[in-house]
């Protein structure tokens, strides 16, 4: 599996409530990832897309799904 990054620049964000799924019993995230409570609307598109995260021990990666593929946000500054 190669990692892929995001390219594109975050337009705007804004917050929400958090959804409860995503999360094992033991508190780590499952494999899908567990979502955040921001969404993010990337430059040139109009829909919203769940930030969501991947969580192992205390190290977190934030990652959006584009046409099924996950790409990790590098720097995430709510705006």
């Amino acid at each position: 599996m190669s990692v892929k990054y995001l390219t594109q620049s975050i337009a705007e964000s804004r917050q929400t409530a958090a959804p409860r799924y995503g999360i094992g019993a033991d508190g780590y995230t499952l494999k899908s990832g567990a979502p955040t409570s921001y969404l993010v609307r990337l430059s040139g598109e109009g829909r919203w897309r769940r930030l969501m995260c991947w969580q192992f021990s205390n190290a977190g990666t934030l990652f959006v799904k584009v046409k099924g593929e996950c790409l990790i946000v590098r720097d995430f500054q709510p705006k």
